[in-house]
């Protein structure tokens, strides 16, 4: 666990959000309700991310996978994922995810909870700080290598 306070703040914000994003699906996404009888009895009930459209489980193995890719240079300390390559795989995998997210809340948007919107609101900071982390690696890249200096001629006594 030592390594993953030596990752960069993006990767940080992506674990810890993807973790939250994951949690939060759990929660109810929609009230339901159905009316019973003629004298008006209804019964309600609650819908996670995951029941009503395919997307919600389009959206958790989105997650998962940005949580593994993510959570590799952790596990596996050997990895060396610090380029802007890294950082464009996550972002695509973060953009599908907002996608995905999106096109549930628009597919389901009947009697949808704050929950729902919550969800989206994760999807959307796990995209931003990913694009932010590909703007950045790519400012930077070729970078990580040290520069070639030539010494400076010394000049000697005449």
């Amino acid at each position: 666990m030592g390594n993953y306070w030596q990752r960069p703040l993006g990767a940080k914000l992506i674990l810890l959000l993807t973790l939250a994003f994951l949690a939060e699906t759990l929660a109810p996404w929609q009230r339901v309700c159905a009316v019973t009888s003629e004298a008006g009895d209804r019964v309600c009930g609650w819908r996670t991310a995951y029941e009503g459209s395919q997307f919600g489980v389009y959206m958790a193995i989105l997650a998962v996978a940005i949580l593994i890719w993510e959570s590799l240079p952790v596990l596996a300390p050997r990895l060396s994922m610090r380029g802007w390559p890294t950082a464009i795989v996550t972002a695509i995998l973060a953009v599908a995810l907002a996608l995905a997210t999106l096109v549930k809340l628009i597919q389901d948007n009947e009697f949808q909870t704050i929950w729902a919107w919550i969800g989206l609101a994760l999807a959307l900071a796990i995209m931003f700080i990913a694009l932010i982390r590909v703007r950045y690696r790519w400012g930077h890249r070729g970078r990580d290598r040290p520069a070639d200096v030539e010494p400076a001629p010394t000049s000697g006594p005449p």
